[in-house]
């Protein structure tokens, strides 16, 4: 498999391209009815439904304990099935408890957002968590199967699919119930046709998995839950948090004015570098175990291409944004495009790392996931309270919030940078070591 030496397209980059086809098309679909969007809905309905769906997205990294990370790593496919049979049990359990969770706590969501009836939105709670655990179980099936035009498909299929239930939802009167329950959709939408697709494989196969396999395959990747889990958490923490503190501190509508500019700018570039790093992901897989000394010279190759691109998408963007927002979405938005401003470099940070993010969960190094996970969140909720409890504006909150998770993203690269060199330093001796040895068994024959 050749490895990329410019901008031209091979083997890697042609993969990349047509995971990250079906990426822009649903990302432009979801841009296209923003406009409408936000004059059906108010910031504050965004606030309520960011909020939500970033409780959905904290919750996610633990539905499956983490193991369906491993799905893309055993050689055989009996032993991958089983990670997903497993993980798809975990995720019905932790689903149903989480669902109990919001429905305990509702009380208080409802005094943080000033919104009295977030009652309503806990019997979706477990629907929602439920939808997106089985789609990131299901998605890294396809991954490793290298089915990258199907799931191309099924993500232009999902926005059709939310953004149209999104706009008949609104003339309800619903409010953000009537956004949330569109993203649902849309997540069901994708787990069909890629249960179909496992479902299908296991059948041509003759695949059959016990409880046995199930438990072999938990202890051999136990690591996943006992370490990857908390980092996991702490990642997400530290990505989505800041959607419930900025609307506990702040209010709902600067939440919906923040969230907004991610799903302007910051949810389009995470999909595309998460299209990067899926197939990042498979390559490396197979390189680390077929062939080592490649893993340094992919992840150079992945970051250097992933900034310029990152530069691209990220600068032409944000030079324009306040006029964009004012132009498309009416004056109540027209600071969002400010805040894209601010926020500008932490996108392209978080753009480079989450291209290569999978490197310390594929070489097994959750240690160093962990510690990093421990380190940003603690810069970013401390950066948050520190503008808040100093009686800080708004916009304030968001250059400090953009500052720590900049630091908290080139900590990350950091550490993969450092994981990567020390797996090549260990390949190249124990290579070193069988040369040395093949040489003195033929000299004494």
């Amino acid at each position: 498999m050749k490895l990329i030496k410019g901008l031209s397209l091979d083997q890697f980059m042609r993969k990349v391209v047509i995971l990250a086809r079906g990426t822009v098309l649903s990302q432009v679909i979801i841009l296209a009815t923003l406009p409408i969007l936000t004059r059906l809905y108010s910031p504050s309905d965004f606030g309520i439904f960011s909020v939500y769906i970033s409780i959905i997205s904290i919750v996610l990294v633990i539905v499956s304990l983490s193991y369906e990370i491993a799905i893309p790593l055993p050689e055989n496919d009996r032993m991958a099935s089983s990670i997903v049979k497993l993980s798809l049990y975990l995720c019905v359990i932790i689903s149903i408890v989480g669902g109990l969770g919001f429905y305990l706590l509702h009380t208080q969501f409802s005094r943080w957002l000033d919104e009295p009836d977030m009652q309503r939105y806990a019997f979706l709670f477990t629907f929602s968590l439920f939808g997106a655990g089985c789609h990131q179980i299901l998605n890294l099936w396809s991954i490793r199967k290298e089915y990258f035009k199907q799931l191309s498909r099924t993500k232009y299929m999902q926005s059709i699919s939310q953004v149209s239930s999104q706009l008949l939802l609104s003339f309800t009167s619903w409010g953000p119930l009537g956004l949330i329950i569109g993203e649902l959709l849309g997540r069901l939408t994708g787990v069909t046709s890629q249960w179909r697709l496992w479902r299908n494989d296991v059948k041509k196969k003759a695949i059959q998995t016990t409880w046995l396999d199930m438990k072999d395959s938990a202890h051999r990747y136990r690591r996943f839950p006992i370490l990857s889990s908390w980092s996991n958490i702490l990642n997400s923490v530290g990505l989505y948090l800041p959607n419930i503190i900025l609307a506990a501190l702040y209010g709902p509508y600067i939440a919906g004015l923040y969230t907004m500019g991610q799903r302007f700018l910051g949810a389009p570039i995470t999909l595309i570098s998460l299209s990067i790093n899926q197939v990042y992901m498979s390559e490396f897989a197979m390189c680390l175990n077929q062939n080592p000394s490649r893993i340094h010279s992919l992840f150079r190759s992945t970051v250097k291409k992933s900034l310029v691109f990152g530069i691209i998408i990220i600068g032409g963007v944000v030079i324009f944004a306040p006029m964009l927002f004012h132009y498309l979405f009416g004056d109540t938005w027209e600071k969002s495009g400010h805040f894209m401003r601010i926020l500008s470099i932490m996108y392209l940070s978080q753009f480079i790392a989450t291209s290569v993010g999978a490197t310390l969960s594929v070489m097994e190094r959750q240690d160093l996931h962990l510690y990093r996970e421990i380190t940003r969140i603690v810069m970013i909720l401390g950066a948050l309270f520190l503008a808040r409890y100093t009686n800080q504006t708004s916009d304030i909150a968001i250059t400090f919030l953009s500052i720590a998770s900049t630091l908290g993203y080139s900590l990350h690269l950091s550490l993969s940078w450092f994981a990567v060199k020390k797996m090549r330093k260990i390949k190249g001796s124990e290579y070193d070591a069988g040369s040395s040895s093949s040489s003195n068994s033929r000299s004494f024959s």
